[in-house]
């Protein structure tokens, strides 16, 4: 067996001080286990004691204040890890940390981006416990393997071990147990390969701790349905866009209607500006309109931007001072060049047009000194997605939740979260989703942009809605990154 340390492993655990030090020694005997991160998420008891007692420099101690589920344990977890593989361990010892060793071949061989280890396969030992748990356990994991099209086994199972890139591509948004769902039908929508390996199981019963019940029952079916049929939509719309990658006739003559929507922009800069530097990168800047306003400003502006025409409006600006440059390209063709990190890093607008969001979240932090920011604004809510976001490629439209994830994916501290500009929502829902028309014509914008964004401006200023036609994010990249 190969015994080179190459396993990260993510221990989640809330009030597990009965089992958490004999988890981590069984998972520390392990000679391929690299590292072992547990995430704290909120222990009332002696958890974060127990683990801060152990002297092994491979285990790292995370911590939220307040339980936050089993799902943003995770999250908090995998940006960190630098093994080959990751795996899932709960704090019980439900599961055997031996096991992970057969679950690691399949990964070795080059078989299996994933790996599931599945109670209901031939094993070890199997406790016998509460036949209603497993008999929902089997519906959900039919349910799955409907809308997923696998054939797994169990798909519930705790034990789940990913190559580090497939993991770490995921956007995951689910908090508590609905991440097991989520983790398996966003993995088959990636078309990741995905093994199973019989372990061994040594259920709880309720009175020795076992936290999983009828409520986490029906939030997994709700997360089968909803992501079944997200990530449906999303492999359709990406194909299709990919089948079109060059060729998006609204986008030139929409952003020419949006140049003189000066109270938009200035309302854009106004709730980002607490969070700017004095040395900005702006990731997809067009023609400058943003860019222009950060150095009129004061600020020193790198504008990068991948269409040419644009590229040549950025030039003629970059000539004026020389703080600014202008660079053409992606942020993925330009990153080797740049010159230093930034206090601050801006995405207005830009962020929906990048299929690989994950790759590119990570880029943006590579981009920042520790301590800055990264400010992003992106159009809201997947109901409101209408033909015109299909004209201009838009990938998708954003929620609060699954902006978060995103931020989280790349380890960033989110400082603001937050939906903007309702009244423009319904204006959208109307004229792009159920008219079909071009939300942008140049009277519509001059009119949006004169009444109704002084309006909005001024309410938001005392109330946050709860819904909004934009999404704007800050995050910050620790200091001790």
């Amino acid at each position: 067996m190969n015994n080179e340390p190459r396993l990260s492993v993510i221990v989640p655990a809330f009030n597990e001080e009965a089992t958490i030090a004999l988890c981590l020694e069984r998972l520390l005997e392990q000679p391929f286990v690299a590292e072992v991160f547990v995430v704290n998420d909120g222990s009332t008891d002696q958890t974060e004691e127990i683990v801060g007692s152990f002297n092994d420099t491979r285990l790292h101690l995370l911590s939220h204040q307040v339980n936050r589920g089993k799902g943003a344990s995770i999250r908090t977890a995998a940006p960190k890890c630098s093994a080959k593989f990751i795996a899932i361990q709960d704090a019980d010892l439900e599961y055997d940390p031996v096991d992970l060793g057969r679950m690691l071949e399949p990964l070795d061989n080059g078989d299996a981006d994933v790996v599931f280890g599945s109670r209901f396969l031939p094993s070890g030992a199997r406790r016998a416990l509460y036949f209603w748990h497993t008999l929902g356990n089997k519906a959900l994991t039919l349910a799955c393997n409907m809308v997923s099209n696998l054939n797994l086994t169990d798909m519930e199972t705790c034990y789940k071990m990913f190559r580090r890139e497939a993991l770490q591509s995921l956007v995951l948004e689910e908090n508590r147990f609905g991440i097991e769902p989520e983790l398996t039908i966003k993995s088959a929508a990636s078309g990741f390969t995905i093994y199973e390996v019989g372990v061994s199981y040594r259920g709880r019963t309720y009175a020795e701790g076992k936290k999983i019940g009828w409520r986490d029952g029906f939030s997994a079916a709700r997360c089968i349905v909803a992501y079944g049929a997200s990530e449906s939509l999303r492999r359709k719309r990406s194909r299709k866009m990919k089948e079109n990658i060059a060729v998006f006739p609204e986008l030139h003559s929409s952003l020419e209607d949006l140049v003189d929507v000066d109270n938009y922009y200035d309302w854009i800069l106004e709730l980002m500006a607490p969070y700017l530097g004095d040395e900005v990168l702006e990731v997809g800047a067009g023609i400058g309109t943003i860019s222009k306003r950060l150095s009129s400003q004061g600020r020193a502006v790198t504008a990068v931007e991948p269409s040419l025409a644009a590229y040549e409006q950025l030039k003629i600006w970059a000539k004026d001072a020389p703080t600014n440059e202008a660079r053409l390209g992606t942020l993925s063709e330009n990153v080797g060049g740049l010159k230093k990190n930034f206090t601050s890093v801006i995405l207005v607008n830009v962020l929906e047009h990048i299929q690989d969001e994950v790759a590119d979240m990570r880029l943006i932090w590579g981009c920042l000194e520790p301590g800055g920011h990264v400010a992003i604004w992106v159009p809201a809510h997947e109901s409101l997605y209408a033909p015109f976001d299909a004209s201009v490629g838009h990938f998708r439209r954003y929620s609060k939740r699954r902006l978060k994830a995103l931020a989280d994916s790349a380890g960033f501290e989110v400082v603001q979260l937050k939906y903007v500009n309702p009244m423009g929502a319904v204006g959208w829902l109307l004229t792009a989703k159920i008219l079909r028309q071009r939300p942008t014509q140049s009277v519509m914008t001059r009119i949006f942009d004169k009444f109704v964004v002084p309006l909005t401006r001024e309410l938001e200023a005392r109330w946050t809605p709860a819904f909004g036609q934009s999404v704007l994010l800050v995050a910050r990249k620790p200091s001790q990154a």
